[in-house]
């Protein structure tokens, strides 16, 4: 699916562009009253100069693609900045202007056929917001027009709620229904329930046998693995964006410490990261939970907060 949906173009002379064209105008006349054939040489010329101008303008613009590479996840109310890449296969890139407002910008070459703009977003509540419409225009090859389309990106910005500390009303654990135990005397190993992520070689296939639970042996030197904490939203207390906040930094608390978490949200399925395996991969799926709980959305999937919360 394309990441953006561009408009057609448009044209517009400049100002300098509708002088020329009223001397050319004048010209004719002179041409006309005076029966001037240089004057009508230079006038049509003028005008040719003004006609091609504005074609190749429109084409070179009109060969210009344009990629929106998605920003980062960001707290809300924190500034950030989006990234638009440029490229031609014409050979090289017209001079360009891209703009989300009254101010433009220009793009940085990254090569005679590529180039690159960053543009910069406000603070935003929490969710999956889109982006800002892009404007991109040139003057391309004399500044006589101002040829321009705007980019819609369809890709959205990614934002979770802002982590602050929250008070709790309980701090649960999920437990298993047995904890580790010795094993026979002289084996220097001891037995446990499995956890997902376990190496299958400590599975003790016997015990699976007999009982149908699953066991590993883990050596005594081994760090015991611990108990993956349980973040959930009706542990918090607050109103909801408090409770979101807080569990948030606390999130971010057991990512840092490379402990085992699991994600609960009313009405929807938890998020586990209980292996080192996919907890990288699971953090920004939590995260991007925690953004748009609540949020209704729109017919493109975007969300929308109620106007005036507080970034």
């Amino acid at each position: 699916m394309a990441q953006q949906s561009l408009s057609r173009l448009q044209i517009r002379p400049r100002r300098f562009a509708l002088g020329l064209a009223v001397v050319a105008v004048a010209m004719l006349l002179a041409a006309i009253n005076y029966g001037n054939n240089l004057i009508f040489l230079i006038a049509f010329m003028v005008i040719a100069l003004m006609v091609n101008s504005a074609w190749q303008g429109w084409r070179a613009l009109a060969a210009v693609d344009a990629r929106v590479v998605p920003p980062p996840i960001r707290p809300a109310g924190t500034p950030g900045a989006f990234t638009i890449e440029f490229s031609t296969p014409r050979g090289a890139l017209p001079p360009l202007w891209v703009s989300t407002g009254d101010e433009a910008v220009l793009p940085q070459p990254a090569g005679d056929d590529h180039a690159r703009v960053s543009l910069a977003l406000p603070g935003e509540p929490r969710g999956y917001l889109p982006l800002p419409e892009v404007t991109i225009e040139t003057r391309y090859p004399l500044g006589l027009w101002r040829i321009d389309r705007r980019l819609t990106p369809t890709v959205g910005q990614w934002i979770h709620p802002a982590p602050q500390e929250g008070r709790q009303r309980s701090l649960p654990v999920l437990q298993d229904d047995g904890g580790a135990s010795p094993a026979t005397e002289g084996d220097p190993t001891r037995l446990r329930p499995y956890h997902p992520g376990d190496p299958i070689r400590h599975v003790v296939f016997r015990h699976y046998a007999k009982t149908g639970q699953l066991i590993t042996r883990h050596p005594e030197g081994d760090a015991e693995r611990p108990d993956p904490e349980l973040v959930d939203y009706e542990t918090f207390a607050g109103p909801r964006e408090t409770r979101l906040s807080a569990m948030t930094e606390r999130l971010m608390q057991l990512q840092r410490a490379q402990r085992p978490w699991v994600l609960h949200l009313p009405g929807e399925p938890p998020v586990d990261a209980t292996a080192t395996a996919n907890r990288a991969g699971r953090y920004p799926t939590a995260l991007q939970r925690l953004a748009r709980f609540g949020r209704p959305q729109d017919a493109r999937g975007f969300d929308h907060p109620p106007p005036g919360e507080m970034t």
